[in-house]
């Protein structure tokens, strides 16, 4: 199934990327570009536009997500439900991050439109160890939208920001160090994406 979905240089450069992982700041993180199988990715997010999103604005946040999609219905979000909880992708996870992972995993896709945005957090809730990002839409600076993290000792301007961008595929440790947001969006462009967490044994 890996070799279906992952794109093959990827697969081939697992070293490279947990390398980049364990020595990333402002804490342990990676994105990386053209992750998966293109066309697979198209059908998952035309797909995705006929799952129920709800609204939901907090102090917190504002963004519009579905529920978990374990409990989806249409078949190709169960079949990329099916990838990122697999054997086979836990354990290419595990050599990723070098961290020890269960097979439980969290998977909701998000929507933010003009005006939405994320404020800072750390995500530690129970055991979970690695948050996921699969980007679905391309943003730029103006457009806003950036995943941005927080080095915990200078937590006034991000260390990092990342922009969206189709097909990307980005994670992080999750710790009382792994602070960060979401910018606010100002365009008009959405930000679409399926997110989530792998736990830790």
């Amino acid at each position: 199934m890996l070799n279906e979905w992952i794109n093959e240089k990827h697969l081939n450069n697992i070293n490279k990327a947990r390398a980049g992982f364990l020595k990333s700041k402002p804490y342990p993180h990676f994105v990386l570009n053209d992750f998966f199988n293109k066309t697979k990715l198209l059908k998952l997010k035309n797909e995705l536009s006929k799952e129920k999103y709800g609204k939901i604005e907090k102090d917190l946040f504002s963004l519009s997500h579905t529920k978990d999609l374990v409990s989806s219905k249409n078949n190709s979000i169960k079949e990329f439900y099916e990838l990122l909880s697999s054997d086979e992708f836990i354990s290419l996870m595990q050599k990723l991050t070098n961290e020890k992972l269960s097979k439980k995993i969290d998977m909701q896709s998000h929507v933010m439109i003009q005006g939405n945005y994320l404020l800072f957090h750390d995500d530690v809730v129970e055991s979970r160890n690695t948050a996921y990002i699969v980007y679905l839409t391309s943003l730029n600076p103006k457009d806003g939208g950036a995943l941005r993290l927080y080095d915990i000792k200078s937590p006034l301007n991000p260390a990092r920001k990342i922009y969206p961008k189709f097909n990307s595929f980005a994670c992080f440790k999750v710790s009382t160090k792994s602070l960060h947001d979401v910018e606010e969006v100002k365009s008009k462009k959405k930000r679409l994406t399926i997110g989530g967490w792998f736990y830790g044994n």
